[in-house]
């Protein structure tokens, strides 16, 4: 399985927390490992393996990108990313990992979320995903999703 991280997807999510409310270290490292937990799992999904194998995969992706390993702790609270990721069928693994790169920093740093549990959001979402594939480079993509999010019906988390 090749390694999906990439140095534009790391700046996406660091450019990305600028905007707003900067984000902490373990914020950004976070969301990094969130992104490409997401873009290795669904490459192993695209590629027809179990959801079992398409974890193992991930878990292999990210501790050899990561110092610190994934353990039992880490992948409960990496798991929501890659099912959130299960909603958006169709779209490429780093256009996955780039709306989770954006999404996660989003939820963790200004407290906002795209409230999937409403019927018309995952079209509005798979839409706005749709236009944004549509600019074809990797890095594109990644800018259309960092600079459209907050185009999406964002809702306040309760803290």
């Amino acid at each position: 399985m090749k390694i999906l991280f990439s140095w534009p997807l790391a700046m996406l999510v660091i450019a990305g927390a600028t905007q707003a409310a900067t984000p902490d270290n373990s914020t950004l490292v976070f969301c990094a490992r969130a992104a490409l937990f997401t873009e290795s799992y669904s490459e192993g999904k695209d590629a027809n393996r179990s959801e079992q194998e398409s974890v193992s995969g991930a878990v292999a992706v990210l501790n050899s990108a990561f110092k610190q390993k994934v353990d039992e702790a880490a992948l409960k609270l990496l798991f929501p990313w890659a099912a959130l990721a299960d909603k958006l069928p169709g779209h490429k693994p780093f256009t996955k990992g780039s709306y989770v790169a954006v999404s996660c920093v989003a939820t963790l740093s200004d407290a906002v979320y795209v409230p999937f549990q409403k019927p018309e959001v995952p079209s509005q979402v798979r839409n706005f995903l749709d236009t944004c594939e549509a600019k074809g480079s990797r890095e594109a993509i990644g800018q259309c999703i960092k600079s459209g999010f907050t185009s999406l019906p964002l809702e306040k988390l309760d803290r």
